[in-house]
């Protein structure tokens, strides 16, 4: 694993030193920058580079204070602390309109500080694929409905940890609080549907009830086919598992299914919930209360997008039980402790179409919005009809467009 780990950096540090990725010297109010719209954030600051006169330079930007708009119901949102709301409300909460926290923007890397990153992920023995739970401890079965006495939106603040894209908070009446990366009413976070990848959420729970349980509620959103799910979770002294290879398949119908998550025992727990692109997340039904539920992680985690074809789609050519999340980008999610972020198109390259676009239709329009650290561009086979000069050149207009 380890080997496989060094091989996927090898790579990684080889696309970027290709790409050139660095950054220039840290931004100095009034010294002379490169582009207008560039931004910058150094020890808590965020700097802009903004035309004055004929020059190009650095300015500080003052952050504006936005107060929160009140709620106008208490069941909209639920305190962090302690609030909970039963299943058995009389009415529906009102429209939500607070999203889930993007993690903190993030300035681009420098080609070293990713070296050092990737350098010390290699070293840390936590950074592993999750092992299968073979003794069976943990079960997940489908129920009819949430009958535990509470249950936590997915759209709570400060509750859950998101990997893959930040999902987006659902307005159709039919799927309030939930999140998904497609909502009912059009919205979506690449605008290529083709490149819309796989998801999850990750929260600490520290339970009381003798048997661990709580509820995930989800839904799929294109009516076709079926959908999954897969359980990661981590004792207080053990590794990672997962809780079977392919997850918890429904039917894709846009009804709504409860899963009950029996982890065996109280205790504190680290859990992982892995999603398909099309999965709508709605939140957990609970047996304590929600202050129960923490978010995975303390800080966020490095945002690495990475652009290119089926591969990092991804897809599969396997016979036996497969879930999205075990392709490259999910795998080197887990070896690394990044977030490492899908956006691939099947049979796209630097020139070759599919989905009426190449990689440089999706980079300004879906990559940037992110907000990555680190952005890597991958080659494809896709573009074997085209001449090496013609790739390299393509590809580094594309860079440019990221500039």
């Amino acid at each position: 694993m380890r080997k496989s780990f060094a091989l996927l950096l090898a790579a990684t540090v080889i696309i970027g030193l290709t790409l050139g990725v660095a950054n220039a010297a840290a931004p100095v109010v009034g010294k002379k920058c490169s582009k207008a719209g560039l931004s910058a954030k150094v020890a808590g600051d965020r700097f802009t580079c903004t035309k004055s006169g004929k020059k190009l330079i650095w300015k500080k930007v003052i952050p504006a204070v936005i107060k929160a708009a009140p709620s106008p119901s208490p069941t909209q949102t639920m305190d962090p602390a302690a609030a909970t709301v039963a299943p058995s409300a009389p009415s529906a909460p009102p429209e939500p309109t607070q999203t889930p926290a993007v993690a903190e923007i993030m300035t681009p890397i420098t080609l070293s500080s990713f070296v050092s990153l990737a350098q010390s992920a290699m070293a840390n023995s936590e950074n592993a694929i999750p092992i299968l739970d073979t003794a069976n401890t943990v079960q997940v079965l489908e129920v009819k409905k949430n009958e535990l006495p509470n249950f936590l939106f997915a759209d709570t603040v400060q509750k859950f940890s998101f990997f893959g894209p930040t999902p987006l908070v659902e307005k159709d009446s039919s799927r309030l609080h939930g999140l998904s990366l497609v909502s009912a009413d059009g919205r979506k976070v690449y605008q290529s549907d083709s490149a819309i990848p796989p998801w999850g959420v990750g929260f600490d729970f520290t339970s009381d009830d003798p048997k661990g349980r709580f509820i995930v509620e989800t839904s799929a959103t294109d009516n076709s086919g079926t959908y999954s799910w897969r359980l990661a979770y981590k004792s207080a002294t053990g590794p990672w598992k997962y809780q079977s290879v392919n997850g918890i398949s429904h039917k894709n119908d846009n009804e709504k299914f409860f899963d009950e998550v029996t982890l065996g025992e109280a205790g504190k727990f680290s859990i992982r919930l892995e999603f398909e692109a099309k999965t709508t997340f709605y939140g957990l039904g609970l047996a304590d209360k929600a202050a129960s539920v923490t978010p995975l992680l303390k800080s966020p985690a490095v945002r690495v997008l990475i652009v290119g074809d089926s591969w990092v789609w991804p897809s599969f050519n396997e016979s036996g039980p497969v879930h999205v999340w075990d392709a490259y980008p999910g795998a080197l999610s887990w070896l690394s402790g990044w977030n490492v972020i899908s956006a691939g198109v099947r049979g796209q390259g630097y020139l070759s179409v599919a989905a009426d676009e190449t990689y440089k239709d999706r980079v300004v329009r879906d990559v940037i919005p992110q907000h990555p650290a680190v952005v890597i561009f991958t080659g494809s086979s896709n573009d074997h009809l085209f001449a090496d000069q013609q790739i390299a050149e393509e590809m580094g207009r594309d860079i440019q467009a990221l500039q």
